[in-house]
Formats: C-alpha cells, sequence, structure tokens
C-alpha cells in the first residue's frame, strides 16, 4: 500500500473501459460541452420533428374483399357472390385462412396470412385471384380488395346536415369542401358517404309497343349504342384543325325520351312506347346528424403525415367551407383522433414533468447539496433529450407507448448519475479534490452502474425482438427505454465527472484552492492528510438515514430466516394477487366517444328499424353529456373495411360527449335509459377506445344444422 508519510509509490490499476471513458472526459471537458450542446439541439430539433400518433402503425397482414349485389338476399349473396371468391383467394400462395361474411346486398372476405410474408406480392396476388374470378360472379358486382392498415383510418369524420336536398348537398361538398380539403398537406384522400343516388327509369306501356310494333327485346342495344361519343377525325379548316366526333353524350332524362327505336312503320321516339323519369335509387341506408338528414365526410392522412397536424387544419379550414357551402347547412364532429392523442401526449408530458420534479426533489433532500442536485438533474433532460434523436433516427413516432416509456425512464435514467456523484461527494467529504479524485470515485461505482444499466436493457430489449404484431405495437416502447437507459449511463460516465469538475472544487477559507490528491496516492491515508488539511474528521459521520437503517439491517443479519419467509409471504401474496388485476389492450382512458349498436330480429325492413334508432336518438339528445351523435341505419359498405357487416335490421350511432365527460359514467346512463324503451331490440354501448369484445365463430355447412 503506498502513503503519503512513506513516500513510496505504486502503479496505480489498470483503469477499465468505462474509467478510461471518464478520465478522457476529464481530459477534453470542452469537447464533452460542445458534443452535449450539439445533443440538446438534435434533441430539441428531432422532438418537434416527431409525429404525433395514437399508437404505433401496424401493418396488418390481411386483407379484405368487398363486394355488393343491391337487393340480393344473405343467402343469394353467399351463394353466388361470397363463395366464388373464397374460391379463388384460398389458391393464392401463402394465403393462411380466409373467412367470408355475407349480409343483405354486400360480402365481405377477409383474407390473412403469416407475419414475414410479402405483403405486397400477397396482395398482388388476390386482386389478380379476384379478377379472374368476375366472370363467375352476376354482372352487376365489382369486388375490389382493400388492404388496410391503421393509416387507413380516417383520423377525422364529420357530418354535414342541411334542409337542401342530398343530391344539392353532396354536389356542394365535393365542389367546396373536398376540393379544398385534398390540397391540405398530409390528406391522401377525402371522401363523401351518404349521397343519394338517382336513376333513370324506363316503363314500357305495353298497349303502345304492340301498337307501333316495337320489339322490347332490341332496346338494350339501342341503349348501348346511344349516348356514347366516338372520335371521327380532324378536319382542317382555315389555319386551324376541327376535331370530329359522331354522337353525342345523353345530359338528361330529355335526351334519354328522344331515343330513337325501330317500329313497325319507321322509327320513333321511345318517349312514345314509354314513360321516362328520373328517380332515386332505393335507399339501403339511413344517415342522421343529431336526428337531421346528412352527409359525412371522411379523410384520411398519407402514411407520412402527422394525425395531429393534419386534424388541426382540417378543423381549421372546415368553418369557413361549410359556411360557403350555405343553405343552411350545419356541421358536427363524428370522430376525431387528434384531440385523443392531444389530451394522451399533455397528460403523459404532464406527468413526466411532474416525475422530473419530485425526482429532483428527492435528490436534494437525500443528497443535501444543490450544486450534487442540479449536476444530477441535468442527466434526466439530457439521456431522454437522447432517447429522441433515437426515436427520430428509427422513424418511430410520439404515442402513449413512446410518451409511456419516457415516463418510466424518468425514475431510471437518473439512478447511475446519482450513485456517480454521491460517490464523488464522499470522496471530497474525506478531503479528496480534482480530476484524479472524480476518476478515483468513478471507478469504484462504473461496475455497478454499468451492470446494473446493461441488466434493466436485457429486460426490456427483447420486447422489441418480439415478431408479429405484438412487435410492432411494442417495439417502439423498447427501444425508447433502452436508448434511455444506455444514454443515462453514458452521461453519468462522462457528462457528470465534467461537472463535477467544474462546480464541485473546494477552496480554502481564502480562496485558494486546495491541493489535489493525485492518481499515485489515493490511499487511506492520502484521504486522511486531505481530511486534516481541511480540518474534517477522517471518517464520514453517521447520517440520520443510517441511523434509521443499520437497525433494521441488524434485526434482518440477526433473524434471517425470519427475513427470507416475510419475503416468500411477500412473493406469494404478489403471485396470489396477479390474476385479479384487470387486462385490456389500450383501456377507456377517458375516451369521450361511445358507439351504440342495434339490432332487431332478421327480417325487419329499414323502415321499422329506423322507427326503433329514433327511439334512441330521443334519449341521445335529452342526455346533458353528449354533444352531437350520428346514426347510420341500414348496411353502409364503408363499415365492411373494419368487418362491420350490417343489414336492414341494424343500426349504429356514433356518439361523441362533452370534453371532461366520463365515458364509463355516461354509458352506465344511457343503458339505464335505453332499458326502459320498448321495441328497440338489442342495444350495446362500447367505447371506441376499448377492444374488449369476444367473439365467437360456429362455422357448418349445413345452414339448418347451424341454426
Amino acid at each position: 500500500m503506498s502513503t503519503l508519510a512513506s513516500g513510496s509509490w505504486v502503479p496505480p490499476p489498470r483503469l477499465a473501459p468505462v474509467t478510461r471513458l471518464a478520465k478522457l472526459s476529464l481530459a477534453n471537458r470542452t469537447v464533452v460541452l460542445l458534443v452535449c450542446l450539439i445533443l440538446v439541439g438534435l434533441g430539441l430539433a428531432a422532438m418537434r420533428s416527431l409525429k404525433q400518433e395514437l399508437i404505433p402503425a401496424i401493418d396488418t397482414p390481411a386483407a379484405t374483399v368487398i363486394a355488393i349485389e343491391p337487393g340480393a338476399s344473405p343467402e343469394v349473396v353467399e351463394r353466388a357472390v361470397s363463395k366464388p371468391l373464397e374460391t379463388a383467394v384460398k389458391a393464392v400462395a401463402g394465403v393462411s385462412r380466409v373467412t367470408s361474411r355475407s349480409a343483405s346486398g354486400i360480402s365481405t372476405i377477409r383474407v390473412e396470412w403469416d407475419f414475414g410474408t410479402d405483403s405486397e406480392k400477397v396482395i398482388s396476388d388476390v386482386r389478380s385471384a379476384v379478377e379472374s374470378a368476375r366472370s363467375t360472379l352476376p354482372a352487376d358486382v365489382s369486388p375490389r380488395v382493400v388492404a388496410g392498415r391503421f393509416d387507413d383510418v380516417p383520423i377525422t369524420v364529420v357530418a354535414v346536415a342541411s334542409p337542401e336536398d342530398k343530391a344539392t348537398l353532396s354536389r356542394k361538398l365535393k365542389d367546396v369542401v373536398v376540393a379544398k380539403l385534398k390540397t391540405i398537406p398530409g390528406v391522401r384522400d377525402v371522401a363523401v358517404a351518404g349521397e343519394e343516388t338517382r336513376q333513370v327509369l324506363v316503363t314500357l306501356r305495353p298497349a303502345d309497343v304492340d301498337r307501333l310494333g316495337v320489339e322490347p327485346s332490341t332496346l338494350p342495344q339501342v341503349f348501348a349504342a346511344n349516348g356514347i361519343a366516338v372520335p371521327a377525325g380532324s378536319i382542317p379548316q382555315g389555319g386551324s384543325t376541327l376535331d370530329v366526333q359522331v354522337g353525342h353524350t345523353l345530359a338528361g332524362v330529355e335526351d334519354i325520351a328522344a331515343i330513337q327505336v325501330q317500329a313497325t312503320d319507321g322509327p320513333v321516339a321511345l318517349r312514345d312506347v314509354a314513360d321516362v323519369a328520373e328517380a332515386p335509387v332505393d335507399t339501403t341506408t339511413i344517415s342522421r346528424s343529431n336526428g337531421k338528414p346528412s352527409l359525412t365526410i371522411s379523410v384520411v392522412k398519407t402514411a407520412a403525415g402527422n394525425t395531429v397536424s393534419v386534424s388541426q387544419a382540417v378543423r381549421a379550414e372546415l368553418p369557413g367551407l361549410i359556411a360557403r357551402v350555405g343553405g343552411g347547412a350545419t356541421m358536427s364532429t363524428v370522430f376525431d383522433q387528434a384531440p385523443y392523442i392531444e389530451d394522451s401526449v399533455h397528460d403523459l408530458s404532464v406527468e413526466g414533468l411532474l416525475g422530473l420534479v419530485f425526482a429532483v426533489l428527492v435528490i436534494l433532500l437525500f443528497l443535501r447539496s444543490v450544486r450534487s442536485t442540479l449536476i444530477t438533474a441535468l442527466s434526466i433532460p439530457l439521456s431522454l433529450l437522447i432517447a429522441f434523436i433515437g426515436l427520430w433516427i428509427g422513424g418511430y413516432t410520439l404515442n402513449i407507448l413512446t410518451l409511456g416509456a419516457l415516463t418510466v425512464a424518468i425514475g431510471r435514467v437518473v439512478d447511475d448519475s446519482i450513485v456517480v456523484i454521491e460517490n464523488i461527494k464522499r470522496h471530497q467529504g474525506l478531503g479528496e479534490f480534482g480530476p484524479a479524485s472524480i476518476v478515483r470515485a468513478v471507478r469504484e461505482v462504473a461496475g455497478a452502474v454499468t451492470s446494473s444499466t446493461l441488466t434493466t436493457v436485457a429486460v426490456f430489449l427483447p420486447i422489441g425482438l418480439v415478431s408479429g404484431q405484438t412487435g410492432q405495437l411494442f417495439r417502439p416502447f423498447a427501444v425508447t427505454v433502452t436508448v434511455s437507459l444506455l444514454a443515462s449511463l453514458f452521461v453519468a460516465l462522462t457528462v457528470v465527472p465534467v461537472l463535477a469538475s467544474w462546480f464541485m472544487r473546494r477552496r480554502g477559507v481564502r480562496g485558494e484552492a486546495l491541493p489535489e490528491a493525485g492518481a499515485e496516492n489515493g490511499s487511506e491515508a492520502a484521504g486522511t492528510a486531505y481530511a486534516a488539511y481541511a480540518g474534517m474528521p477522517s471518517a464520514s459521520p453517521v447520517t440520520g438515514l443510517q441511523r434509521s437503517y443499520l437497525p433494521v439491517l441488524r434485526w434482518a443479519l440477526g433473524h434471517r430466516l425470519v427475513t427470507i419467509g416475510l419475503a416468500f409471504v411477500v412473493f406469494a401474496g404478489t403471485l396470489a394477487l396477479a390474476p385479479r388485476i384487470k387486462t385490456d389492450f389500450l383501456g377507456s382512458a377517458g375516451a369521450t366517444t361511445l358507439r351504440v349498436t342495434q339490432e332487431l330480429p332478421a327480417g325487419t325492413a329499414l323502415g321499422q328499424t329506423d322507427v326503433a334508432a329514433a327511439q334512441l336518438e330521443g334519449v341521445l339528445g335529452r342526455d346533458p353529456a353528449v354533444a352531437s351523435f350520428t346514426t347510420t341505419v341500414g348496411g353502409d359498405p364503408s363499415r365492411a373495411l373494419f368487418g362491420s357487416v350490417s343489414g336492414p335490421n341494424q343500426a349504429s350511432i356514433s356518439v361523441t360527449l362533452d370534453s371532461g365527460a366520463d365515458g364509463a359514467v355516461v354509458s352506465d346512463r344511457l343503458r339505464t335509459a335505453f332499458a326502459g324503451l320498448t321495441g328497440v331490440g338489442t342495444v350495446e354501448i362500447v367505447s371506441t377506445q376499448q377492444n374488449s369484445d369476444v367473439a365467437i365463430v360456429v362455422e357448418s355447412p349445413d345452414a339448418q344444422a347451424l341454426q
């Protein structure tokens, strides 16, 4: 052992790599400061650049084939549409499962494949298979393949009601609202749903047909030959060229009525043998907003778009656009992802800041040094900013999982710095100051903080290696925690020693710097000499924390079996309580959007379902917590994208609650009110943020046995 008294010298022990990192940082303090400033700048830029989403983007290895056959019963849809399409897509290589649902007028077929399969190739093959099967389907059926992911869900759905007829309102919305919203950066598509479709009805008068000798079987060919403008070349005239076309397009009912058909004595006008009139197509869906007929506008963002910024831009434009539509049009929000994301980001940010404040207060309480506390506290934001850089480089978003990971990391990233700064402070309490003393203090705890951090990383990192949908969902969480912890280790071994060398330097009574302990005299005798120089005791005094803890430690060491028994009881009790914890996907999390589904007995007409849905609307309109609601009665083909197939006996109501309303309380109140109604069928209320449904599928090739 080397001592100052004897003057002997023993070569210092070989420094570990992590200790060399601290020594290198102390030797290049300005470089460390510049690196920290660069990291802070990059971290702030990355934090502002991160997209804000609800949950991480999930690629679902599945596609949906949608085919609509208006007026067909579920049995006809299954036989003529679903089965041929099922047979076609089952033959596609890579497809692992095919399920179909047939309802009145609509067939949806879900095609699934394993994770890791080339999704683009499978989707292309599915589209080819569907195209090849079109020859086996009814002539009026045009199936389409939709390969959806979470980014394909509309970020905003708005209902627009107006005293004007739906055809006029639809035209105005497309010309004014849709055209403008599509120009907003980040918007991929804007669609209008619920618009009224009109048709031209040609009703033959048998008496006139027989009198004029018109053959009805020739009418399809007549209609196919008319209303088509065919290019027929060009004619030079003077210094210009005129385009020539044969035929003309049909502009309205009068043009159709004037079509010439062959009769016995020559061509006659179609109006001479038939009544030609325009009428709306028989509706299969009724849409209302707050009890008034309405149309819905759905906005879908691009994959690279920021949900919050795009939604904010859409919300900023809509009031002015609806005012331009005129006609007394009113708007209500059916669904908007942005407010929920903003609330989640705000709440988690507030919790994170509170955690930061309390962490600093606890550090100050135990270290009892403002300088040591500030040095330690700086490691928290610096580590988190490095984590933001990692998220930005990895292409991840700021969502409830990554924010949750940052909140969890706040309490852990400070641990390494606390250990390092506390040991530096302990050495200073023994009279040791200067870079050599700091290196010695870091060397004593470097192994402990490194092993502790890497052990924690080893717990979270494997989560990011999980495959499938679970891996896609939780990989950002694992990456965030891992980067934060590794950043905290880096900060503790580089930045903290540098800050300690600057702000924890002891000076004598008259301001002269005390001599520094060199690496070669780092023994207990050296500590004693420095303590004597500073007028301090050679041993650290017993603190209040030690006085309260040491008796407990002595009792535990003196009663080892009892201590182990108590630990086992706590462990067993924890295992026993674990099954009692409720589990859910995301939980309600204060969601202010509800969905009410209504189903009446099979065979119920659309009009009767509409009357029953109006009873539910009356209850919703009287509830003080309901801000708005949008009703869809009957089959809505757009809902097939989300695995929902409905018929004329079903209705769905999207309910938006007032800000701050408790969704669970409102749901219970509405259930009680709905229970008092008669003739409304089966009514269910679920939160749109919950996914706790249980689906039981019963299969059988025999429909009667299945029933």
